[in-house]
């Protein structure tokens, strides 16, 4: 029979790489909930109007869609390439042909979920609703090494608050949970989107080219300076304000991180003292970070369209990409049903506030995987108890209860015969230490203990059996 495997994008996850998994997600769990947030969960589908204009950007275009039940889909089509041209010229050509053709989509992130669940359930959560998920999300996109169709995300946010103690807390909420996995010189770049968007236009770019400056300025880390100014010229952009912006990155290389903060103050004037304030306020609130540094990037731009205020990136040191990322994403929640407050003011906008920060679940499990840092993870069992006997069944069964009732865990072999095949499976699957289960030594109250990598055999009470395994176990 033809071998088969999961379609391209989508992986399985064999029980070694299923335990790491399950792991990780546990510890970030416990990390998230040490400071009060409260899981919840949301459907893998939502209906189409939830996503569609909500500031998914591309992420819209990479949705999954559901194609409507029960309809005649020849009808559909027809329809389809009637509108699809009218659409096309209003800039909407997208969302026609995913309401023409579906009615319900995979969610691609987390956050857009997060906004029509506080609207469902408004009534019944706290005024100040600090969450967590950790769950899959899908994309459409071209599947190749390190990114994946489907993939997990595991965020935090808060919303009902517009105290910049919220970000403060989803930072070190965030680079606590890195820190204990193991990460260490973590550096968190903090800017704010709307900030950003003013420092561009001083520079002299029109609106239409502000989206093309953001992407500029993003690939400065990997491309040299004169090929983002290609790339922008032929884009449009004024060349004037291409070399006022290039000069000032390479200006802000030698600025310390207050001077670089006044200037940026300084050239966005009062339309950006908002915003600068909030960053000051957000630096000054948060406290010293576990193995890492809080730094304002004023060219730190993320993608998501929703976000009104600060942003904020995690990098750890010696790794190429950044393990987190999030920000201010203040009324969305209200899009999501439709309304439209007015800006509160002081110039911020109205709504419902919210802020929240993501852990990039794949880039940091591929990470800990290949520098070995799942440790006991990476095993199946603490402990196998070998069956040399059909006599010995009940006697290795009794043993394992009595094992995983001081919270180790424990494989019994499922049929009897000689040790070494069982020994061989136990290495295996990673389990370190072997118990024979021979009658004789029970009766005796002594058993053998096999450590598995060295072959060396030590004699153990019954009694004394868990806390000997957990002393040579380190739990």
């Amino acid at each position: 029979m033809a071998k088969t495997s999961a379609p391209s994008g989508f992986r399985d996850f064999l029980p070694d790489a299923f335990r790491k998994r399950a792991e990780l997600i546990r510890r970030i769990r416990e990390v998230y909930e040490s400071f009060g947030f409260e899981g919840m969960d949301t459907p893998a589908m939502e209906n189409l109007h939830v996503f569609l204009g909500k500031g998914g950007g591309e992420n819209e275009k990479l949705m999954f869609l559901t194609l409507k039940r029960g309809e005649d889909l020849s009808g559909t089509f027809r329809a389809l390439m009637q509108t699809a041209q009218e659409a096309n010229q209003r800039g909407e050509h997208t969302q026609i042909y995913l309401k023409t053709l579906g009615d319900m989509g995979l969610r691609f992130d987390l956050t857009v979920p997060l906004a029509r669940f506080y609207n469902t359930h408004r009534a019944m959560l706290p005024a100040v609703f600090k969450r967590y998920q950790i769950g899959p999300v899908w994309r459409a996109e071209r599947a190749q090494h390190g990114r994946f169709r489907e993939f997990i995300q595991c965020d935090v946010d808060v919303l009902g608050s517009s105290s910049m103690q919220v970000e403060a807390e989803v930072v070190l909420a965030t680079s606590t949970a890195l820190a204990r996995l193991g990460f260490s010189g973590l550096t968190v770049r903090l800017n704010s989107r709307p900030l950003l968007n003013l420092l561009v236009r001083s520079f002299g770019f029109a609106e239409e080219h502000v989206a093309a400056a953001f992407v500029g300025l993003d690939k400065l880390d990997k491309a040299a300076p004169e090929e983002v100014k290609k790339e922008l010229l032929e884009k449009g952009a004024p060349e004037a304000a291409i070399d006022a912006m290039l000069g000032f990155c390479a200006a802000a290389k030698s600025m310390a991180a207050g001077d670089l903060l006044d200037e940026v103050s300084r050239r966005t004037a009062e339309h950006g003292a908002r915003h600068t304030a909030q960053l000051r306020e957000v630096l000054a609130l948060t406290p010293p970070l576990p193995s890492g540094k809080l730094v304002f990037d004023p060219f730190l731009a993320r993608g998501m369209d929703y976000y009104t205020g600060p942003i904020f990136e995690v990098a750890a040191e010696g790794v190429p990409f950044s393990l987190a990322g999030g920000g201010r994403f203040d009324g969305l929640v209200d899009k999501i049903s439709g309304k439209d407050p007015a800006p509160l003011p002081d110039g911020r906008p109205g709504g419902v506030p919210a802020c929240g920060f993501s852990i990039g679940f794949e880039r940091v499990f591929t990470l800990m995987e290949e520098r070995g840092m799942f440790g006991a993870a990476s095993r199946a069992a603490d402990v196998l108890i070998a069956v040399p006997s059909g006599e010995a069944a009940r006697e290795a069964l009794q043993l394992g209860a009595e094992l995983r009732e001081n919270g180790l865990r424990v494989d019994v072999y499922p049929a009897a015969g000689k040790p070494v095949p069982q020994f061989e499976l136990a290495q295996k699957k990673g389990i370190p230490y072997a118990i024979v289960a021979d009658p004789a030594k029970a009766e005796a109250g002594v058993f053998e203990v096999r450590d598995l990598a060295t072959r060396q055999n030590d004699s153990v009470k019954r009694a004394d059996l868990p806390a000997w395994l957990k002393g040579k176990l380190g739990l």
